[in-house]
């Protein structure tokens, strides 16, 4: 086994994170987002997929790549229009200590 992959390797709760989400969205957290956990689920999901995907490359500039894998890859009658998808994305990866230099749109995160 490459030990150094092994340090790279990112576990995450999956379960733990959304209730997270839903008790931060149960207090109004999300600034700019008018969304129940349930219609941010599978966005919230999709953000943590791709966070585990691209994690160390800056998210600004995946922003074109996100948004299509995005469509491609959350069911449409689920799927929230992209300039709110974006910044459950944001909002996600600025929690698990991704990419700093995030510039969608400025999402708030009340604890």
């Amino acid at each position: 086994m490459d030990v150094s992959k092994a340090a790279e390797r990112v576990v995450i709760d999956i379960e733990a994170e959304l209730l997270h989400w839903e008790q931060v969205i149960q207090r109004g957290g999300l600034t700019g987002l008018d969304h129940n956990f349930r219609q941010l689920r599978p966005t919230l999901k999709f953000s943590y997929d791709a966070y585990l995907a691209w994690r160390g490359q800056v998210l600004i500039e995946l922003e074109s790549v996100l948004k299509c894998s995005y469509d491609r890859q959350v069911d449409p009658r689920m799927r929230l229009d992209w300039f709110y998808a974006e910044r459950v994305v944001q909002a996600v990866w600025l929690r698990l200590g991704g990419d700093s230099c995030v510039e969608f749109q400025q999402v708030e995160v009340v604890q």
